[in-house]
């Protein structure tokens, strides 16, 4: 009999999505490093938006919301697709629309609680920046 899996172990695979011959996975901790640059530009525009996402209600106001949260990310919908997914730019940039925006709903929804609590710090620095300038 093998060991029992952790209970958040068990959740990680049960959350894995396939998109085309994409596997989506919530992001690791060391993912998530990878993926933190390009957040700088997806935290401002979420929150700009005015929605209320909570790990709850995500994936309700993500197929409710979906065409107006994609405006708004474009810009850095393929560095987080690409880094997330670990395939270049070009390659993003080669895939049909519709599976862009599935695959770039799909990791905002997986990685809410990430996002969420990285605005805070993703805020302060853009600030930062802008004084600095």
């Amino acid at each position: 009999m093998s060991p029992k899996k952790p209970q958040d172990e068990v959740a990680v695979l049960l959350s894995e999505v396939e998109i085309g011959s994409f596997k989506i996975r919530p992001w690791s901790f060391g993912r998530f490093k990878k993926v933190y640059p390009a957040l700088a530009g997806i935290v401002p525009a979420l929150k700009d938006l005015d929605i209320d996402f909570t790990p709850e209600n995500a994936q309700g106001v993500l197929q409710e919301k979906a065409g107006e949260i994609i405006g708004a990310i474009l810009p850095s919908l393929t560095p987080l697709i690409a880094l997330t997914l670990d395939i270049s730019e070009e390659e993003v940039d080669a895939l049909d629309f519709d599976q862009v925006a599935a695959i770039g709903l799909t990791i905002i929804s997986q990685n809410l609680g990430r996002i969420k609590n990285s605005l805070p710090l993703i805020m302060a620095q853009i600030k930062a920046v802008v004084r600095a300038t």
